[in-house]
């Protein structure tokens, strides 16, 4: 006996939940939770992306973090509980999208893999509810056109690249009409100037009532925002970023295991170029049928293929176990109706079927062996003793040390004062430590939140950084010396840039006062004002 939908329904929310949350306390993330919380901490100071602070993403997710902090004060745990939730409601969507057109098993799949997409890994980035509105958008396209495009046009706020991707799916569903709700049957050509007539026209006003939405809300969410911090910053740190830093941390596709022997590892390891081999597949698979008109791409399978597509160009941008994320939760709502087409037919549907089948389990696959990387090797972590920590653990290592150090800091530095969080070095940036402003509780003098290739390695970003540290008067830095923080890649970031203008006048100006761990704390030298 089959369980019943609400109760199916609730079943798979509440696990979804669970899963997204069953590490949610495990670990931070230094660079990407630091940026999008230090971002929330300075608009509930009344700043604006992109004119008070450099910015690269759109405005919704600072916003919403920020409305977050003032309604529950500032915390690490806050937003974990909003991201669960996100992951849990995504899931539900994407298996009530898939099981309109395909049988149970395929519905669960699906849901599987967008909830495991979603959890790991787990930081509070723009791209988590950016694809629960492009779900949205999906869901009730069909029948609310306007409503789903709304939905679109606030995705664009959070990322502009899935946000277009959920309008054109958006547009697409829409256009079907109800036909995208369930699969379509074969009926008989309707007479000229019958009942159906005018339907195509009907479902392309659909289409255009979704895309001027879209573009309405988009321009609300996101217009107010650029033009009061001046578009010429707008398209400089967000188009302009995507178009030329961004490429310096482009990463080669895996082609080979890690090199360590262990299985999970180097499936993990190739896991991106898996997925846009599938990608590929599942391309391959629709052109052939549809060259021999065994079926047309239609329904939730068309629908979702631009989102597919931009978890392609997601991955093709930079090859890691987070940038796989959209594919990751997309490719299966393409592949599972186009698979339960294919059920039945001739022997020489086996390489479709296998093709399609792929990309359906490979997801799967990797959303089950990271959950259980999670379940069964769990590292070791200790609770960070800092107020705004609330209960998020760390490795023991650095959870001792910020426990000492963001007392001593904040002994130091009056609330209001400026505390500037450096790297080890300047002209050789990987990632840096934002996160660490927001455990301090202390401003950063700059507009520049974290240490981003292609920006802090420049010769006049890194002048200006000097120039706010001197006009500040900041009597504390705290260097991250985290490995990590400069590690090597192989790309354009992975090269020295070879100014050193921050870290000559880091030292001439600072010296020594305590370590912590990876951090350093510089105090000013007696020996005069910053030089």
């Amino acid at each position: 006996m089959r369980p019943s939908r609400p109760l199916l329904d609730g079943a798979l929310l509440f696990g979804g939940a669970l899963i997204a949350g069953f590490a949610a306390l495990r670990g931070i993330n230094p660079h990407d939770e630091g940026l999008m919380l230090a971002a929330a901490d300075r608009i509930a100071r009344g700043e604006l992306p992109w004119r008070d602070f450099w910015w690269n993403y759109g405005p919704a997710e600072p916003y919403a973090l920020a409305g977050l902090q003032e309604l529950f004060g500032r915390s690490l745990l806050v937003w974990r509980v909003a991201h669960v939730a996100l992951a849990a409601v995504a899931g539900l969507m994407a298996h009530i999208l898939v099981r309109r057109e395909a049988p149970l098993p395929y519905a669960l799949t699906a849901w599987a893999c967008v909830v495991a997409a979603l959890s790991f890994p787990l930081i509070p980035n723009p791209l988590t509810p950016a694809i629960t509105l492009a779900l949205a958008t999906l869901l009730i396209a069909p029948r609310r056109p306007v409503a789903a495009g709304a939905l679109a046009g606030l995705a664009v706020a959070f990322r502009l690249d899935v946000g277009l991707a959920a309008v054109a799916s958006g547009v697409l569903a829409a256009t079907q009409g109800r036909s995208a709700a369930r699969t379509p049957r074969r009926t008989a050509p309707q007479r000229k100037g019958g009942r159906e007539a005018g339907k195509p026209r009907a479902d392309l006003r659909a289409g255009a009532r979704t895309l001027a939405a879209a573009v309405a809300v988009a321009a609300l969410a996101v217009g107010p925002v650029a033009i009061a911090a001046g578009m010429d910053r707008w398209a400089d740190q967000t188009i302009g970023f995507a178009l030329w830093e961004q490429s310096l941390q482009r990463l080669p596709l895996p082609l080979d295991g890690d090199g360590t022997g262990d299985l999970n590892k180097s499936f993990e390891h190739l896991f991106p170029t898996l997925s846009l081999l599938a990608f590929a597949l599942v391309l391959a698979v629709t052109a052939v049928r549809w060259a021999r008109r065994r079926w047309r791409l239609q329904g939730l399978a068309l629908s979702a293929l631009p989102l597919s597509a931009a978890g392609a160009l997601y991955v093709l941008a930079r090859a890691d176990d987070f940038h796989v994320s959209l594919l990751q939760a997309t490719l299966p709502l393409v592949a599972a109706p186009l698979l339960a087409r294919e059920r039945g037919r001739n022997p020489r549907s086996l390489v479709a079927i296998g093709a399609l089948g792929l990309a359906l389990l490979l997801p799967l696959l990797y959303s089950i062996d990271r959950k259980a990387q999670q379940a069964l090797r769990p590292p070791p972590l200790a609770p960070i003793d800092v107020d705004v920590a609330d209960g998020v653990r760390t490795e023991p290592r650095d959870a001792r040390a910020l426990g000492r150090l963001v007392p001593f800091v904040r002994a130091r530095v009056a609330p209001g004062r400026p505390v500037f969080i450096a790297n080890p070095r300047h002209d050789l940036v990987r990632v840096g430590d934002p996160l660490l402003s927001v455990l301090i509780g202390r401003r950063n003098p700059t507009r520049y939140l974290v240490m981003q290739p292609g920006v802090l390695t420049r010769r006049d970003v890194q002048r200006e950084i000097v120039g706010d540290l001197r006009r500040s008067r900041t009597s504390t830095v705290v260097r991250w010396r985290s490995p990590v923080a400069d590690e090597r890649e192989p790309n354009g970031a992975g090269r020295s840039s070879g100014v050193r203008v921050l870290d000559r006048f880091l030292r001439r100006s600072y010296r020594p006062l305590r370590r912590f761990g990876d951090y350093d704390v510089l105090t000013l030298r007696r020996s005069g004002p910053l030089r």
